[in-house]
């Protein structure tokens, strides 16, 4: 997939005798989109409505106020794992 710059943002391989999986072809656009609406990542399987990944913390200071007082939507498995919950 090819993004409107001209990235190139996913490849994917089939053999000419396997079939395509149309719907993860647009799990993955509709991720990518997310991604670069919201500044986040996806996990494995993502569909819109679930939970989405925080980029980590850019220092220790703000990993550990991040831990402390994540903010309402946001949830932390440690200082480097947060996530956020979606609406």
């Amino acid at each position: 997939m090819i993004d409107p710059k001209g990235m190139i943002r996913t490849i994917l391989y089939y053999p000419l005798f396997m079939g395509r999986n149309f719907d993860e072809i647009k799990r993955i656009i509709l991720a990518l989109q997310k991604a670069d609406q919201d500044s986040v990542a996806t996990t494995a399987d993502w569909r819109p409505g679930d939970d989405v990944i925080v980029p980590p913390a850019g220092s220790c200071g703000t990993a550990k106020e991040r831990m402390e007082s994540p903010g309402e939507d946001v949830y932390c498995l440690d200082w480097f794992m947060c996530f956020k919950r979606e609406k």
